[in-house]
């Protein structure tokens, strides 16, 4: 009989430990990296990334990039134009880490949504911080 007890309270605590694992998934989106749900910036960056953003991870060597990140507004597209050119740049600030991608990629990023959440996009309104971080990211990765 003691056994019985000993077995129904393993089964017990299996089953509310399964339950609580259970609950917290389906909490799991309100766990925020910036002001967003977690499962939403993961499917965010795993999209721009098919969709041929740059990941870039700002270091001590490229500071007006950590500052372009950190001015950037989280859960959003921001697109700066200049020259005739469009890019964009999304900021993951949890992950300390700035997509960048052109007008194709843009377009590619909405296309492969389809019905999906897509980031809202903003213009910004001046691009001039966005074009020295960019020159500062291609001399970078050309060293």
């Amino acid at each position: 009989m003691v056994a019985n007890w000993r077995q129904a309270g393993s089964k017990t605590a299996i089953g509310f430990i399964l339950v609580a694992i259970l609950c917290y998934g389906c909490a799991g989106g309100q766990v925020e990296s910036g002001g967003q749900p977690l499962q939403a910036v993961v499917i965010d960056e795993y999209m721009l990334t098919k969709a041929g953003f740059t990941p870039y991870k700002p270091n001590m060597e490229t500071p007006k990039t950590q500052a372009l990140l950190d001015a950037l507004p989280s859960g959003q597209v921001t697109a700066f134009t200049g020259d005739g050119k469009v890019y964009h740049a999304y900021p993951d600030k949890g992950a300390n880490i700035l997509y960048v991608g052109d007008q194709d990629a843009y377009d590619k990023y909405v296309s492969m949504a389809q019905g999906k959440r897509v980031c809202q996009r903003v213009e910004a309104p001046d691009s001039s911080g966005f074009w020295g971080c960019f020159q500062e990211l291609q001399q970078q990765r050309t060293r």
